[in-house]
């Protein structure tokens, strides 16, 4: 019978992420007071962009990062080895941008070689990590330092990405995905536990000298965001989120681009996971929680599939369909219930449009959960294949997905 822990665990921990948000909404204000700096004497700022073929968005993304209300950044513009008109187009927003430098990969190595290279060469006080097929709102980057600030043990604070094209289904599922779990997740991880299970590779600030203390990115990790984050616990550090600090981003608009997107980002978790159970007493009380979650969340999606097998079993041999029908009653109203709790939070925030994306909200229903199923079977089946370095050829890049 389809009722145990395989569907009140979703439902237990929907209300743990909601009360969590809630909490979480109370007390951000001290972490903005000071979002509206404007002056040049403030926290130096390098703006890390590594781009591999990126000629379609390069050019958007980086005029939107000139219109930022903060005035102490340049921009490191750094080529991965493209093979379109990327370096030609980095060149020609030098010649019209005064706070933009260059760096030009001899050969393709990765994201994570890039970025460490860049941060090898960098003296500034913090560091953002953005992506080049991303638009940025005017107050992102204040809000960012003004969190970071609040407390010298922060080592980074992430922002939150709003979908862009949603003209496709898959593009409005994951609108939904972004503004309700996605959001509601990190806000109560950052409430209840200080950490965040990862900081987003679009829109993170960083502390430079933490980034130095466990030697930036690890070029090994499938993904080397999921992989400093933990590197950064491991220190003794801080990761959180500013939900005020708001992109634009590009997804995948197939469901081939989405799973092969969504399988690289389990498997990163799988391997961080991996790592660290190994010396699971010696890890923070956060880290521990967070470790736990992880586990619960894989445990739950194997109870599900062996619950969903067995009821197909009981229904073609048996003839026999048992179904705990309030409990997915139950399940959906919280699915709207996020919803609603997400545009009321967001009702002042003339960033994100939310249009008529309630009537996806049965479909969003199913389809999240099922994706959650596929993804962590696949990423425990490529959990052990060997990777020399994350090349740019292994991520799926959203907008071409």
């Amino acid at each position: 019978m389809l009722g145990g822990f395989e569907l009140y665990y979703p439902v237990i921990m929907s209300f743990v992420w909601i009360i969590g948000s809630i909490f979480f909404n109370l007390c951000e204000k001290q972490f903005v007071k000071n979002r509206n700096r404007k002056v040049s004497d403030g926290p130096s700022v390098d703006i890390f962009m590594s781009c591999y073929n990126e000629e379609d968005m390069l050019v958007s993304s980086v005029e939107s990062l000139e219109k930022i209300n903060y005035k102490n950044y340049q921009i490191v513009l750094i080529d991965d080895k493209s093979t379109d008109n990327t370096l030609k187009l980095m060149k020609m927003l030098v010649t019209k941008y005064s706070n933009i430098v260059i760096k030009a990969q001899k050969e393709n190595m990765g994201k994570a070689k890039a970025l460490n290279w860049a941060l090898s060469e960098s003296k500034a006080d913090f560091v953002l990590c953005v992506d080049a097929d991303t638009e940025f709102e005017p107050n992102s980057l204040s809000y960012l330092v003004s969190a970071i600030e609040a407390d010298p043990k922060i080592a980074a604070v992430t922002g939150r990405p709003i979908v862009k094209n949603t003209e496709t289904i898959m593009g409005k599922l994951q609108f939904l995905e972004y503004i309700m779990n996605i959001d509601m997740i990190k806000r109560a991880q950052s409430f209840f536990l200080g950490h965040i299970l990862t900081v987003s590779g679009v829109l993170t600030l960083f502390r430079r000298e933490a980034l130095n203390q466990v030697h930036g990115w690890s070029t090994e990790a499938m993904t080397e965001d999921i992989d400093v984050t933990w590197k950064l616990y491991d220190r003794g550090y801080y990761c959180t989120y500013q939900p005020r600090a708001l992109c634009k981003i590009y997804v995948p608009g197939t469901i081939k681009g989405f799973l092969r997107q969504r399988i690289r980002w389990g498997r990163g978790g799988l391997e961080v996971l991996r790592k660290h159970l190994k010396r699971i007493f010696k890890l923070s009380f956060g880290q521990k929680l967070l470790a736990f979650d992880m586990c619960c969340s894989y445990l739950w999606v194997f109870t599900v599939s062996f619950a969903i097998f067995k009821l197909f079993f009981e229904f073609i041999f048996m003839n026999n369909l048992r179904i705990n029908l309030g409990v997915l009653v139950v399940y959906y109203f919280v699915t709207v219930l996020f919803y609603g709790y997400s545009k009321f939070v967001n009702r002042n925030e003339k960033y994100i449009e939310y249009r008529h994306y309630w009537l996806y909200l049965p479909f969003f229903f199913y389809a999240y959960w099922i994706n959650n199923i596929i993804v962590v079977f696949s990423a425990f089946y490529h959990l052990f294949d060997e990777v020399k370095y994350a090349a740019w050829g292994a991520s799926d890049r959203g907008n071409n997905g």
